[in-house]
C-alpha cells in the first residue's frame, strides 16, 4: 500500500529541527569530552551543548502542541503489533526530547554552576543539591544511550519503509 498523505509542514519542520538540535547537542557533547578539560574550547562547546539542548527542549514543547493542534495521517496499515511499537516509540522519543533537557538543566543548576546558553550567563535561583546534581548529571547520560537507541529504532523503521516495504510512509515527513 502506498502512503502518499503528509503530516502539516509545522510538524515536518519541528520534526527536522528537533533532529539538528539533537545533533548538535550529542556532536558538542562527544567533541566536549575530547577537549583538555579547563580549556576555553571545551567550555564554549559545553555551551554549545547546553544551547542545543535547551534548543531541543523549546522545540519538541512547539511540537507537541502542533502535533496536537495538527490533523495527522492515518497510522500506517499493517500490524496492530506494529502500530504499539511506532506509538511507544514515538512517545518515548517525545519523553526523552523533554526529559533530557530538563536532567541536564538540573545537573548544572544543582551544582551550583550556571547555565551558559546562547553566549549568555543563567543564574537561576536554585538551591545547590550535590546528591540530586549527581543523580540528575547520571540519569542525564544514561538518558543519553536510550536516545541512541530510540533514535536508532525510529531511523531504522523509516529506512525499512522506504527501502523495504516501499510504502511512502518516510515521504510523509519529508
Amino acid at each position: 500500500m502506498n502512503v502518499e498523505e503528509r503530516y502539516a509542514f509545522s510538524l515536518r519542520a519541528l520534526h527536522w529541527l528537533v533532529f539538528v538540535a539533537v545533533l548538535v547537542a550529542v556532536a558538542a557533547i562527544e567533541l566536549h569530552d575530547l577537549l583538555p578539560k579547563g580549556s576555553a574550547a571545551r567550555d564554549a562547546i559545553y555551551m554549545v551543548h547546553q544551547s542545543a539542548g535547551l534548543t531541543v527542549l523549546a522545540l519538541t514543547v512547539l511540537r507537541v502542541g502542533a502535533r496536537v493542534a495538527a490533523t495527522v495521517p492515518a497510522p500506517v496499515p499493517g500490524s496492530k503489533a506494529l502500530q504499539r511499537v511506532a506509538v511507544h516509540t514515538h512517545g518515548a522519543l517525545y519523553l526523552l526530547m523533554i526529559g533530557m533537557p530538563i536532567l541536564g538543566i538540573l545537573a548544572v543548576v544543582w551544582s551550583g554552576d550556571p547555565l551558559e546558553v546562547f553566549g549568555t550567563t543563567l543564574a537561576l535561583p536554585v538551591a545547590e543539591r550535590d546528591a540530586l546534581s549527581h543523580i540528575a548529571k547520571e540519569a542525564h547520560e544514561a538518558g543519553a544511550n536510550l536516545v541512541y537507541i530510540f533514535v536508532g529504532l525510529h531511523s531504522g523503521a523509516a529506512l525499512w519503509h522506504a527501502f523495504v516495504v516501499k510504502d511512502g510512509v518516510l515521504r510523509r515527513m519529508l
